[in-house]
């Protein structure tokens, strides 16, 4: 692509061959350390685990059913989209096409950069055409899903990818050699002069929408959408402004260096400098693309021209641009404004009420506290867009290391416990709360997440003892266990020393989860048994008793079962007689219906007609004429 680069540098040492042999060098041995790793990663394979979500079917294997080698073009080059080597690899072609964006167009006007280093820019340029040809074989075979399934086939891979003009021709007009030109026009030799050699390669900025690949994958990732979209669009904001503080450079070169106020001025020892150059370029740049403060006023139909182009990019681009970042700012705090609303509806309707300043102060820090550690964020309506199944993950994630610190749900079965985790509310407790009080009919059981619980006594002065997190209390009550001589209710008062969060496990929740895993239920009635005798707080006669008659109850309700049972296969049985001879009897009545009809057509016919005839004329034939003339008397 390159034949012969020139490269003047003073008291510098650089040989231009030297240079390149060193380059060359280095890329292949960094092609060589590349191809190793693909053979070690390829060796590996069949160690993983498979991915269920790669169609198999196109693979090809050998007659001995060996799989065969993978080649750079094969159906065992696959680039997976949601890998995260491939958001690695966006983030290095994203890179590459960043710096053809800013560094050719500048190079190509700013010739003290051009010339400030040229091995570098040398290595640099061939570095980002390397990434491009590569890129080009990633895009040729990332997978993309058929039918729910990655397809891996090469050839439909390389298909899909040629099908989509836009990537393709793309590819191909990134890459056109237009580098060739340097065989007359040397990059190196480019002093006073607007544009230099490297202009040629500004085909390079037609891969520019494959950074927005990059842009998409992030703002999805990251935690912080708004803020990564807010440094999207000033990056967008300065290479325009980059470009255009170019084009202000080219535009006073073409017209003549100092011919005017409004063109550069280089002459004087500061103003021939590169950095110099630049910022003035770009401060005038940006005073107007921005339309702020004052910029030297044209001076010819040129320069008038310019500037009101200018002028009309600014109001269009930035307007767009300052709209967008008004609506991000918005977005971030779209969650306070949210909350403000609801703390600012529960104001105004305890002043309506006049339920006191006291209350009302203890409201307002509770909306405070929740803010301060949650955001106010309502779990519920988060998760709802989610699948229950999505949802059920997160929740064992959050919740079941919570839920096995309950200890009658130590050992229990996986499945009961993601039931359980899926019940469990957050409640918070402001300070001096009571969460229950003794003589309450207990109804939940509480896990203390975060904070600190007193129990005290009816004074509510003397302190029990305390709890924090991790401490549970109410366990037994929800299990609702006959013989339990507290009857199922509070035996002492708990109380919130500060703000606590604590999960709540409902009775009614906890028996629903229940019905499904009926030897789960018996244990976690055990346990509950076992607990309170220890307290002494269990009369075992009563217990027995329920538990024969509910033993006497669940035999009654077997014996019912199979009563209901033979009365459905007896009523089934009945159900298809009743069938087979109602059948029956239709097909009774076809016939004697169409008995009639077939006599009506009997009697119609000609040739019963005749039958009748001549019997008739057989019978009057075969008559004495004594019994003929007595009759006709």
């Amino acid at each position: 692509m390159v034949t012969t680069v020139s490269v003047k540098i003073d008291d510098n040492h650089y040989e231009p061959n030297n240079v390149r042999t060193r380059i060359s060098n280095r890329l292949s041995q960094v092609a060589r350390t590349f191809r190793a790793a693909v053979r070690f990663k390829r060796s590996k394979k069949d160690a993983c685990p498979p991915d269920l979500t790669v169609d198999r079917s196109q693979e090809k294997k050998s007659d001995n059913n060996e799989v065969s080698p993978p080649i750079c073009c094969g159906q065992r080059i696959i680039v997976d989209p949601a890998h995260h080597l491939h958001y690695k690899w966006l983030m290095v072609i994203s890179l590459a096409v960043l710096y053809n964006v800013i560094f050719v167009p500048g190079r190509a006007v700013f010739w003290d950069l051009n010339n400030s280093i040229p091995p570098v820019w040398f290595a640099f340029d061939y570095i980002c055409d390397m990434i491009y040809v590569f890129d080009i074989l990633v895009r040729a075979h990332e997978g993309y899903l058929e039918q729910g399934l990655m397809v891996t086939d090469a050839k439909k891979l390389r298909k899909n990818y040629l099908s989509a003009t836009n990537k393709w021709k793309v590819d191909m007009i990134s890459l056109l050699p237009t580098d060739v030109t340097y065989c007359w026009w040397s990059p190196s030799e480019c002093t006073f002069q607007v544009p230099c050699a490297v202009i040629v390669r500004l085909n390079r900025l037609v891969k520019l929408p494959r950074i927005w690949d990059w842009f998409e994958r992030t703002e999805t990732d990251t935690n912080y959408p708004n803020v990564f979209r807010i440094c999207k669009v000033l990056l967008a904001i300065l290479v325009l402004i980059h470009w255009n503080a170019c084009l202000y450079f080219a535009i006073s070169y073409a017209i003549g260096f100092g011919t005017d106020n409004w063109v550069y001025n280089i002459e004087g020892p500061k103003n021939s400098t590169l950095s110099h150059q630049y910022i003035y370029c770009f401060y005038w740049s940006t005073l107007t693309l921005t339309t702020i403060g004052e910029t030297p006023v044209p001076e010819n139909d040129a320069e008038y021209l310019f500037v009101v182009a200018d002028f009309l990019a600014g109001v269009l681009i930035f307007a767009t641009i300052v709209g967008n970042i008004g609506s991000m700012i918005s977005n971030m705090n779209l969650a306070r404004v949210d909350f403000q609303n609801r703390m600012d509806g529960v104001k105004q309707y305890m002043a309506f009420r006049k339920v006191g300043r006291e209350l009302e102060a203890r409201v307002i820090r509770w909306f405070a506290y929740t803010w301060a550690e949650s955001g106010a964020l309502d779990e519920e309506r988060v998760l709802s867009a989610l699948p229950d199944k999505l949802k059920a993950e997160i929740a064992i994630r959050v919740h079941l290391d919570t839920i096995k610190q309950v200890r009658i749900f130590q050992d229990c079965e996986p499945g009961l416990l993601e039931a359980l985790v899926l019940k469990l509310r957050l409640q918070v407790f402001s300070p001096g709360d009571y969460i229950c009080r003794k003589g309450d009919v207990g109804k939940e059981m509480y896990i203390v997440k975060r904070g600190r619980l007193q129990v005290v006594a009816d004074d509510g002065n003397t302190v029990w003892v305390t709890l924090g997190a991790g401490s549970v209390f109410g366990e037994v009550s929800v299990l609702d266990i006959p013989g339990n001589k507290t009857g199922n209710r509070r035996t002492a008062n708990v109380r919130s020393t500060g703000y606590s969060d604590l999960f709540c496990l409902g009775k009614d929740d906890l028996w629903d989860a229940l019905d499904d895993y009926p030897e789960a239920r018996a244990n976690l009635t055990e346990r509950g048994c076992q607990i309170l005798r220890k307290d002494g707080l269990l009369d075992e006669d009563v217990f027995k008793k329920s538990q024969i008659t509910r033993d006497s109850m669940e035999e009654s309700i077997q014996r019912l079962e199979a009563t209901v049972d033979i009365l459905q296969t007896r009523l089934a049985r009945l159900i298809g007689e009743f069938g087979a001879s109602q059948a029956k009897l239709k097909q009774r009545l076809t016939k004697i219906e169409l008995r009639p009809m077939e006599g009506d057509q009997e009697q119609s016919s000609p040739n019963s007609c005749r039958r009748r005839l001549r019997s008739y004329e057989v019978r009057k034939q075969s008559t004495p004429p004594a019994i003929t003339r007595n009759k006709s008397m």
